[in-house]
């Protein structure tokens, strides 16, 4: 009988040291996922009536009816409107109130198109103001308004959000990447004991403009009912850089369709997780089929808690295929 022989292997001195587990990397959107929106939302509601009514010098209460019937008519035909890149839907309106706001305002223009006689009113008195390009209006107001709300309130975190982030920042490396402004993100976790810099396993990358599609030919993918363009060149380069295991996100179109995409082509992504955080707006056709797992790869987490059994599925040099 040789030495040892009666010992089990992982057991005996001579054996190699098993590795220690393989350090995760999570990347994660901001607004929408650690965030409730409905306070923000509201303040940006506020702020377009107010905003185009002082720029066309109409009343408030004007402006308001007419926001009231593009939002009808985008909410009959949804896949029709959105936030737009180089003229193309970068991200569906129906995805969260923020795409919601930037169609509206986009979508005087399309009723005008239509024979809207106020609307055709508002777009001509908005473009002697200056204000041609109304998605950039949008993005004005939402950003001005949205600065304005968290210098009061700041960001109203999800419950238990701040043990969860320390949770997983035992297990994995965190990387929030979010269209928002780097600084008023920071802050937020800063008012929580939490900075940036401090750990090496959490990092931030803001203004990460994942809306921007190429001025190429579109590169599109079909998910379920919709069409979702996947030629978002700055998003592709932070997640070619990051190399994540999953990514988190709250709009399908934003946050998860390339990743999904990238699965597909990428052979070291092609272990890759794409999870879905079921909010109070996420439309049925990305609901059903993350709920379904009729797409490889794609989870529904009905709270952002649910990421942590997932995170414990991943173990040692295992990288799930499904």
């Amino acid at each position: 009988m040789q030495p040892n022989s009666t010992i089990p292997e992982h057991r005996r001195p001579d054996a190699p040291l098993a590795s220690p587990p393989r350090r995760l990397t999570i990347l994660t959107d901001f607004d929408g996922v650690w965030t409730r929106l409905e306070g923000q939302a509201a303040a940006v509601r506020e702020a377009r009536v107010t905003r185009v009514a002082e720029l066309a010098r109409w009343p408030a209460s004007r402006v308001r009816a007419c926001f009231d019937r593009v939002e009808e008519a985008i909410r009959a035909d949804p896949a029709a409107h959105g936030w737009r890149s180089h003229g193309r839907i970068t991200a569906y309106a129906d995805e969260d109130p923020f795409l919601m706001h930037n169609a509206l305002v986009s979508g005087l223009e399309t009723l005008a198109q239509a024979g809207d006689g106020t609307c055709t009113d508002l777009v001509r008195k908005l473009a002697e103001r200056g204000w041609t390009d109304l998605t950039a209006l949008g993005s004005e107001i939402f950003l001005s308004a949205s600065q304005a709300f968290l210098a009061r309130a700041g960001h109203d975190l999800v419950p238990h959000a701040v043990p969860l982030l320390h949770n997983l920042l035992e297990q994995a490396d965190v990387v929030f990447c979010t269209n928002f402004t780097a600084d008023l993100v920071a802050q937020t976790w800063k008012h929580h004991g939490i900075a940036f810099g401090n750990d090496p396993h959490l990092r931030l990358r803001g203004n990460a403009r994942k809306q921007f599609l190429s001025d190429g030919p579109p590169d599109l993918r079909r998910f379920g009912e919709r069409t979702v363009a996947v030629d978002r060149p700055f998003y592709r380069e932070a997640l070619l850089a990051e190399r994540p295991d999953i990514v988190v996100g709250d709009v399908f179109s934003l946050d998860l369709a390339l990743p999904l995409a990238l699965r597909e082509s990428v052979h070291d992504l092609s272990h890759l997780r794409a999870c879905l955080c079921r909010t109070p707006w996420t439309p049925h056709w990305a609901l059903e089929p993350a709920g379904a797992r009729s797409i490889a790869g794609l989870h529904l987490l009905d709270t952002l808690q649910d990421l942590l059994p997932l995170v414990a599925s991943f173990t040692g040099d295992t990288q799930p295929n499904s």
